[in-house]
């Protein structure tokens, strides 16, 4: 009895490890991700020992769009949502079958996002198979292809849009067209557009519904972070005035392809324009351009409808010469000398913008922004008078960036010299406040502290820009984007932002609460 007991349990224990190998050998052969199988380095060998190895394009889709290829890295960037924790979407080819090669990294999404892990995808067809390279990412991508270029080099064909978090990667496609924008951008490697859709109006990555688009390359923005921070504390601040569309824009990361090659991560961008400020038909936009301050020989002459090299207008389209007479007054006022009527200087702008946007352009270090990269709204007040508002635009050079001459550099350079001054004040608050220091000091000194209590806290700050590197740096996207476009230095590290908020904040509460004092 003994020796059947001893030899069932035997028995039982064989059956019950051939039935977990069996269980094991089952598991990996219907193993997928994305509907697609993961299989081991025997199996393939297998797969593919009668195939021959050659290039094929790979017609590889994702939900139904077409998977973005890079031919010199032999690269499908697949998109991902990082608030997933499992790959979700289904590849597909027209004919034949994918595989992954098994790699335990399949199955840690979150370090296969982050550490921008490289896995090897088959495409057998018939006789013949190709290997590529598929990387991840958590943030949306953008494809465009050219079809054709006309004689002023504008671009035209299609754009296809994969958005893990708003389109749940279903594609958005539209006819398009694109040329190279920018003044000093122009001369850089890697290209800003603008983006035009043609066929119809899209609302990308969950920013406003439209067919106009700027594509800020970001190559002169020191981890990429510099203008997306601003424009959201921007934001933040002027969300808790009484001023109405003063907002600005929004941007959005993305990862581009032109055609078949990989561009690196750019800043997305609805436009300043009519559509963003709600303007009506008696109001004016003006843009400024450079930061030298205008002359009457610039500005007011009759044989030109720009006042170059300075301004441009913007809006309306039927511009006449009389539109420029509210940006006259301005410049009269605040760029010609000494302010000798300081009430109509006061008027002509709206006094809540001017300090919110002083303060705003004290506390980045805007050197590039106290008049230049301005957008200037002459609000139209019904009694035939203007006041102006300001939007803010192009703001790489902030947050402890500023322009340098040593040539070791390309552009720019964190440099701590922007901690502890009062660089950023405006021509029209500069020229106000040397007026009237009592008045204009208290006024800012106010709204600071006010500000200081919920929306510039260095709390509030600290998380902004933690939330944008977490993105960059939990996507992946940033790894490529500098494998793309290496820095000529390695002198950058995201917690130089930490040390300017933490010491700039403290600078600041001591400047301005000294202000508005006899």
């Amino acid at each position: 009895m003994k020796k059947l007991k001893l030899f069932v349990i035997i028995m039982s224990c064989l059956f019950l490890v051939v039935y977990l190998n069996y269980n094991k050998l089952e598991n990996s052969l219907n193993h997928t991700v994305m509907d697609t199988k993961v299989l081991s380095p025997e199996e393939i060998e297998l797969r593919l020992e009668t195939k021959e190895k050659t290039f094929i394009w790979p017609e590889i889709t994702i939900n139904g769009g077409r998977v973005p290829y890079d031919l010199d890295l032999n690269m499908l960037l697949i998109p991902q949502s990082m608030a997933e924790s499992e790959m979700t979407g289904t590849l597909s080819v027209p004919d034949g079958e994918l595989f992954f090669a098994a790699d335990e990294a399949l199955e840690d999404k979150q370090s296969a996002l982050s550490e921008n892990k490289r896995f090897s995808l088959y495409w057998v067809r018939d006789n013949i198979c190709f290997e590529y390279n598929v990387y991840f990412t958590g943030m949306p991508v953008m494809w465009m292809i050219t079809e054709s270029v006309d004689e002023l080099e504008v671009s035209h064909g299609t754009v296809e849009i994969y958005d893990p978090y708003h389109s749940n990667l279903q594609v958005q496609k539209s006819a398009c067209n694109w040329h190279r924008r920018g003044a000093t951008t122009l001369q850089y490697e890697k290209s800003s557009y603008r983006l035009t859709l043609t066929e119809q109006k899209l609302s990308l990555l969950g920013m406003r519904k439209d067919d106009d688009w700027m594509m800020h390359a970001l190559y002169d923005d020191d981890g990429l972070i510099h203008n997306k921070l601003s424009y959201e504390v921007w934001q933040k601040i002027a969300s808790t005035n009484n001023v109405p569309n003063d907002e600005g824009i929004s941007m959005e990361y993305v990862e581009v392809f032109k055609d078949g090659y990989y561009q690196g991560v750019y800043g997305i961008s609805e436009r300043i324009d009519e559509k963003e400020l709600g303007l009506n038909e008696k109001d004016i936009l003006y843009k400024c351009k450079w930061d030298r301050e205008p002359t009457e020989d610039d500005f007011y002459s009759e044989l030109t409808e720009e006042m170059t090299p300075s301004f441009e207008w913007k809006y309306p389209d039927n511009f006449q010469m009389e539109n420029w007479e509210p940006l006259r007054k301005w410049t009269d006022f605040y760029c010609m000398g000494e302010l000798n009527d300081y009430e109509s200087g006061k008027a002509l702008l709206n006094m809540q913008n001017a300090i919110d946007y002083n303060i705003f352009n004290l506390l980045i270090c805007g050197m590039d922004n106290t008049m230049k990269n301005i957008y200037f709204w002459a609000d139209y007040q019904g009694d035939g008078t203007y006041r102006f508002i300001k939007i803010p635009w192009d703001l790489n050079m902030t947050w402890g960036n500023s322009w340098i001459d040593d040539i070791t550099y390309k552009f720019n350079k964190y440099q701590e010299k922007t901690l502890n001054n009062q660089w950023g004040w405006t021509n029209d608050m500069d020229t106000l406040y040397q007026a009237n220091p009592g008045e204009i000091g208290e006024l800012l000194k106010v709204r600071w502290q006010e500000l200081r209590q919920d929306v510039l806290t260095k709390e509030v700050l600290y998380s902004l820009a933690d939330a944008e590197f977490s993105y960059l740096h939990g996507s992946g996207a940033y790894a490529r984007n500098y494998q793309k476009w290496p820095a000529e230095t390695d002198y950058w590290l995201d917690n130089y932002i930490y040390e300017y908020i933490d010491k700039k904040i403290d600078y600041l509460d001591e400047y301005f609460g000294q202000m508005g004092e006899p």
